[in-house]
Parts: structure tokens; C-alpha cells; sequence
């Protein structure tokens, strides 16, 4: 057959929908979804106009690309991915006009996020559409996450990402290309580029072309005309075949255009030209797909009629059922899958639990075999966690080669495609424990983090969960310089629909990591690396649980209340004898759980003592312990007989690595000895 070389690969120039498996009725139908898709658009942006909706993405143009490359799917296994211009793709894939206007009018029935993001944010967990951010390019890692878990499954499913151009600017794009071609996942990523990123063009946000790209990670890259629908169908059927055989990912760029602005909120007029715009409207797929049906005769004048009027009417109607429904009227839940209610006051110090004397980085390691023993689904990855290194602390060591290279594996330094690839695979149902080697280098993944997991319940009216648990190391006192020194627990605990975790005992570790896996909310494990090797204590024996969100009551006396978490909590243990010896009798609150924080112990121990030391060790600005002081202030204020301190770094970047400069800022056992001793003189 004759082809026509393009600057990526080669496309037919004959070909006929028979021959790429297609029936009359299904080319047929393929032609009304793209009618339907572009009435759609037509019918929202008019109402945006109209004042009956507020925001609007625009689709028109990209109806080809969107529609056919579904028809190359399965829609009863395969996984998509579409991006929040993918009308044709949501449409194509069983998305209703009714469940398309609720979220345009915001309402209560939304199925993709119950009126709490904007509209086009598909979504739907039964027909295996992962929910989509606003964010660009936060997707591709998702996934490519998808994707490793339906390859470790072994069933055959594939999974397929839409994008813009624009997001292929994006870290989040490399990082789950290099992914994809590292682990020759069944993934499909297609692009639709569509000549601009809001009013950026082309030659201005993307050196080079987009499809050549695949070659750089491995794996084939086809860059086609996304207006021609057959064309996007033979590609997309190559790509698909080639990720059911194991061959692994594809890329393809689609050539295409939107007719409209960017969004309702943009003026394209601002940026490009009505002549340009016609230019690109006399390659319509839409009315190129009609065309070849007319010329095969499949097509009356009639018949096109007749879908055009059945296409109007189910809108209307569409529109009508969808404008009346109720609107969402609950704004405060589905933050997280599980919510933690407070318990009872935490009033008695328990007793250790039996069991054989560890340290913390034992017990860690301890606790992921037992994990993965218990819960076959649970997958451990990240940075050196595998076999030959097992973590540079040691605390996975071992995992490859009793559970397999499946289960505990490597990847490549890219913390936001270690966190983004684990809420993916968490999708696909597997319990996921990414480690970022340390805290200091987590802020590469913040926005996985925060835009996406802790959002994930949230913005899909509680239909996904994200139950990962990231492990990751912070804190100082081992002399490790500014960037392996930092606390971090006062960003991620300002978080809505995360939850922050800091043990300070290996009992504890056992407890709460076993908790924190079995919870269905993304859970932040931060480990105190100076405790690693430091604390030691029992491992318990047996099943051992410590519920989230209760603190531990570590010494109980009646003279000032101490609140500290992690290393800290160890100190102020260290501290209690000396303390004692001056007459001061403290009760000592390690709170475990920053988020969500045990207020009732706190409060009962206040009510007791009357004076609050608060020691953590980062920055005392704005760190951890202002939230508890103003809590306190808040809640506390009248059985206070002292004013509430925090015992804290400095404002300074932690930490300088000179041992003397360390030494001189780092909270020690004596430091919080002469702290309560000032506070106790109220």
C-alpha cells in the first residue's frame, strides 16, 4: 500500500473501515459520537453565555482524535485516562449527556466529582476512568502507575493517557515516559496537540517534535493527523496490539485544533486569527468523517438528518433533566475515606508490650516483612529499596528476595513519579509503600502529594480513595548538612485529606505502620532517622495495632504539660529524671499522629497541669507547634496558668553541617530541662 512519510513514521493512504475491523454501523456510530461530542461543546458554551453555567473547557476540533482512538479499546477491561478536553473520549466511552451537564450546572448527581471540581474532570471508578486534577500533567505518572498494576495482574488490560502538548513541558510527562519504557508498561499516551497551550503556540513551548521524543525512552513514537479518525484508529490498534503482547508503551501526537477558546474564561482573539481558525476548520473531522460515509454510501441525506435531530433532542433533554436536579449541599465531607473521630482522653502511661529489644530501623524492616506477608497486594518501590542496596538505612532490606522483584523493586530518582505512580497503582488495588530515601528531597512530589492524593476522595465525591503510605527519614542530629537535616511535618500536616504519621518507639512503628497500610487515606510515615539506630524497646510479639490520631501518654505528673513527636519525644523522655530531681513532675504527651492531632489528650492533661512546653525540632516559626499553641489559646485558655512555650530551632535552613554549628542549634535533652524549669516558675 502507498504511504506518505511524515518527519515520525509512515501513514497509509488508502485504507477503508472494513479493513481496520470496522462495521457499517460502527463507523456509522463513530460519526454520531463526534456529532455528539461537538453538539456538546456547541450546547455548554451557549449556556455559559446565557449565564445558566459558569465554566466551560472547549473540545470542538479534537473529535477524531478523542472518538477513535476509544473504538481501538476494551471498554470492559482497559483503563483511560482522558484529560479535561476529552468530551469525545468521556462520550465514547459510556459518559451520558445527563452525567455530562450535572457537572456542567455543578449539581449533586455529578458522578465525576459531586459538584466540587469543574466540569469535564471525568472520572468514574466502575468504568475505570481514574479522576482527573486541573493540574497539568499530574496524570501521566497516575498512569503509568495504572498500568504497572495491571501488568503485574497479568490479565491483559492496558492502560491509555490523553494530554495536551503543553503538558509535555511537564516533569510529571518525562518522568512517566521514562517509567513506562523502563518497565515496558501496556501504556498508551496520546497527545493532542492541538497548537496551543492556552495562547502559547507551538514553536514556542516545544523544542523539536513531540513524537520524537518516545525514541529517547525506548520505546515507538508516531506523530499522525489527529483529524482523520481511521488514521487514529490503525495507529491506536498497532499501539494497543503492541501493549497486549508485552512489547510496552507507545506514544502517539495527534495533530489537531480547537475551534474555541481555551476555556470560557479566555479570549483567543487575544492571540491567533479568524483566518488561521478557517484554515483549520477545512480539515473538520467531523465533517471529514461524514464525508467518506457519504462517498461510501453509507450515509443519506436522511440519515444524516435524522441523527443530527436525534442528536438535539437527547441534548434538550439532557440539559432539562440535568438543570432541574439538586445541587450538592455537603461541603464539609468525603475529605477522607476513613474519618478519624477523637476518642477518649489518653489519661494512664501503659505498659510496654513484650517482646524482643530492638531499634527503630529493625522494626521498620520487621514490620514491612509482616506487611507483605499478610497482605499479598502491598508493593514496596522507591530509590535503592531493592535487593543488593535494600535502603540506604537498611530498613528494606531483604523484601526482594523473600517476596520477589515484583513486589520490592528500584526506580529511577524522581520523586514525583515515585509518589504519582504509587496513587496509580493504589487504583488498580494494590496497597502501595513508596519511600523517598529522604524528607529533604520529597518537595519534588509535593504536588502529587497535595494537589492529587490528599484531594483524590475529596474531589471525587469519595468514589476513589488513595490508601498509599510514604515512608520517608527526616530530622537531624546525624550530622547531615542542610539537605538531609530538614523537618517537614508542617507542610504536609496543614494538608486536608492527608494524614501525618511520626513514631518514636519501635512498638509504635509496628502499630502505626501496620494502621497506616490498612487505612484507605494516603498516610505521610515520617521517620526519625536519628532514632534509627538510638531508640530502642520491645517489639511486640503477635498482632499488634496502634489506632491513628491517639497520642501516648509517655510520664504522668502534675506540674507542666510537655508535647513533642519523633526524636523530640525521645528527649523529653531523657529529660524526665533530671527533671524530677528539681522537683518538677511533667506529663509527657508523644502525639504519634500530627494529623489528625489527639485534642482530647492534650486538653485533659492541660486541665491537669495548667502549663504547655512544646518541643519539636523544626523551625519555630510557623512549624508544628504553633498550630498546638493555638489550639491551646483557643480552646484551653482558661485553665492555663502560664503562657503556652514552644521549644524549637531557630529560623535558620536546617542544618549546617559544621558539627559545633549543629551542636549549637540542635534541641538536647538539656535544653529541654532548663525549658521546663523556666516554664514551672508560673
Amino acid at each position: 500500500m502507498e504511504t506518505i512519510a511524515t518527519e515520525m513514521t509512515t501513514v497509509p493512504r488508502e485504507r477503508d473501515h472494513r479493513s481496520l475491523g470496522l462495521t457499517d454501523s460502527e463507523i456509522i456510530e463513530m460519526y454520531r459520537l463526534m456529532l455528539m461530542a461537538r453538539r456538546v461543546d456547541d450546547r455548554m458554551w451557549a449556556l455559559q453565555r446565557q449565564g445558566r453555567a459558569a465554566f466551560v473547557l472547549g473540545a470542538s476540533g479534537h473529535e477524531a482524535v478523542q472518538v477513535a482512538s476509544v473504538y481501538a479499546l476494551d471498554n470492559e477491561r482497559d483503563w483511560v485516562l482522558p484529560y479535561y478536553r476529552d468530551m469525545g473520549v468521556a462520550l465514547a466511552w459510556g459518559f451520558t449527556p445527563v452525567e455530562i451537564f450535572l457537572g456542567v450546572f455543578a449539581k449533586k448527581g455529578d458522578p465525576m466529582s459531586g459538584g466540587r471540581q469543574l466540569p469535564s474532570h471525568w472520572s468514574d471508578p466502575d468504568r475505570r476512568v481514574f479522576t482527573q486534577s486541573s493540574v497539568i500533567g499530574t496524570q501521566f505518572p497516575h498512569a503509568a502507575g495504572i498500568a504497572h498494576g495491571l501488568k503485574l495482574r497479568g490479565k491483559g488490560e492496558i492502560a491509555v493517557v490523553y494530554g495536551g502538548e503543553g503538558a509535555t513541558s511537564e516533569g510529571d510527562w518525562h518522568e512517566a515516559m521514562n517509567w513506562a519504557g523502563i518497565n515496558r508498561l501496556p501504556l498508551i499516551f496520546v497527545i493532542e496537540n492541538n497548537q496551543y497551550a492556552i495562547s502559547v503556540p507551538t514553536q514556542e513551548e516545544v523544542a523539536g517534535k513531540i513524537a520524537d521524543r518516545a525514541r529517547g525512552y525506548g520505546f515507538p513514537g508516531h506523530a499522525i493527523d489527529g483529524n482523520d479518525p481511521l488514521v487514529v484508529l490503525e495507529t491506536m490498534q498497532e499501539a494497543v496490539d503492541r501493549a497486549r503482547s508485552g512489547d510496552g508503551p507507545t506514544l502517539i501526537e495527534a495533530e489537531t485544533y480547537r475551534y474555541y477558546a481555551h476555556t470560557s474564561d479566555d479570549n483567543d482573539a487575544l492571540y491567533r486569527t479568524k483566518e488561521e481558525v478557517e484554515r483549520w476548520r477545512k480539515r473538520d473531522p467531523v465533517a471529514k468523517l461524514r464525508q467518506y460515509l457519504i462517498e461510501n454510501r453509507l450515509l443519506s441525506e436522511n440519515q444524516e438528518e435524522q441523527i443530527d435531530a436525534e442528536v438535539v433532542q437527547t441534548l434538550a433533554t439532557a440539559v432539562e433533566e440535568a438543570e432541574r436536579s439538586p445541587n450538592p449541599d455537603e461541603p464539609l465531607t468525603r475529605v477522607y475515606a476513613r474519618v478519624i473521630e477523637p476518642g477518649p482522653p489518653v489519661t494512664e502511661v501503659e505498659d510496654p508490650p513484650e517482646g524482643e529489644e530492638v531499634n527503630l530501623i529493625t522494626a521498620i524492616n520487621r514490620t514491612l516483612h509482616e506487611i507483605m506477608e499478610v497482605h499479598p497486594d502491598t508493593v514496596v518501590f522507591g530509590e535503592d529499596v531493592a535487593r543488593r542496596k535494600g535502603g540506604v538505612f537498611k530498613a528494606t532490606e531483604k523484601l526482594t528476595e523473600r517476596f520477589g522483584a515484583d513486589r520490592c523493586f528500584n526506580t529511577p530518582i524522581a520523586e514525583s513519579s515515585i509518589v504519582g505512580c504509587a496513587i496509580g497503582m493504589s487504583a488498580t488495588g494494590f496497597k502501595v509503600i513508596p519511600e523517598v530515601q529522604f524528607a529533604d528531597y520529597i518537595h519534588p512530589a509535593f504536588d502529587q502529594i497535595v494537589s492529587e492524593a490528599a484531594r483524590i476522595s475529596y474531589r471525587s465525591d469519595g468514589r476513589w480513595n488513595c490508601p498509599i503510605v510514604i515512608r520517608t527519614p527526616y530530622g537531624a542530629g546525624i550530622h547531615g548538612a542542610q539537605y538531609h537535616s530538614q523537618s517537614i511535618e508542617a507542610f504536609y500536616a496543614h494538608v486536608p485529606g492527608l494524614k501525618v504519621v511520626i513514631p518514636s518507639t519501635p512498638a509504635d512503628v509496628k502499630g502505626l505502620l501496620h494502621t497506616a497500610v490498612e487505612d484507605p487515606d494516603p498516610v505521610l510515615f515520617i521517620e526519625p532517622k536519628k532514632l534509627y539506630r538510638l531508640a530502642k524497646g520491645p517489639y511486640p510479639e503477635g498482632e499488634h495495632r496502634v489506632r491513628l490520631g491517639r497520642a501516648a501518654l509517655r510520664h504522668s505528673g502534675e506540674d507542666l504539660t510537655i508535647i513533642a513527636y519523633g526524636a523530640m519525644a525521645h528527649f523529653v523522655m531523657d529529660a524526665v529524671p533530671p527533671l524530677e530531681e528539681l522537683g518538677i513532675s511533667p506529663d509527657v504527651i508523644d502525639l504519634r499522629t500530627l494529623k489528625p492531632l489527639d485534642w482530647p489528650t492534650i486538653e485533659a492533661s492541660i486541665k491537669k497541669t495548667s502549663k504547655a512546653l512544646i518541643v519539636h525540632e523544626d523551625n519555630e516559626f510557623v512549624g508544628y507547634g504553633a498550630e498546638i499553641a493555638a489550639q491551646l489559646a483557643d480552646k484551653a485558655f482558661e485553665w492555663l496558668d502560664g503562657p503556652i512555650r514552644r521549644l524549637a530551632l531557630p529560623d535558620v535552613p536546617i542544618m549546617p553541617y559544621a558539627g559545633s554549628l549543629e551542636n549549637a542549634l540542635y534541641i538536647t535533652p538539656e535544653d529541654i530541662v532548663e525549658a521546663a524549669q523556666e516554664l514551672a516558675k508560673y
